[in-house]
């Protein structure tokens, strides 16, 4: 689901910068994929630097010693695996804008 999201919104840029571009926009359609484009780094490398370590931080597990399964951190859906699935697509639209719409 997130990566859909991220699909529709890599395509709504595009289009959006397309659009502006052919309209006669080419300063505003060019800062229009260059901000998509940052935003969206800028996003996911925040959610992926500040949700990571800090969870299994505060797990408060003896070092040294072997854990059972049930102590292991649950890696399904968190949130730098979603705001990755959301942003990779919208990095390709926006990038693609960027590229094509200079």
């Amino acid at each position: 689901m997130a990566a859909s999201f991220g699909a529709v919104l890599g395509v709504l840029t595009f289009f959006v910068t397309a659009w502006l571009w052919r309209h006669g926009a080419t300063g505003a359609a060019s800062v229009t994929a260059d901000a998509a484009l940052l935003l969206a780094l800028v996003c996911i490398a925040a959610f992926a630097v500040l949700d990571g370590p800090a969870r299994l931080h505060k797990a408060g597990v003896p070092i040294g010693r072997v854990l059972p399964p049930q102590w292991w951190p649950e890696d399904s859906e968190t949130v730098p695996l979603l705001a990755a699935c959301v942003g990779a697509p919208l990095v390709v639209g926006a990038g693609l804008a960027a590229l094509l719409f200079r």
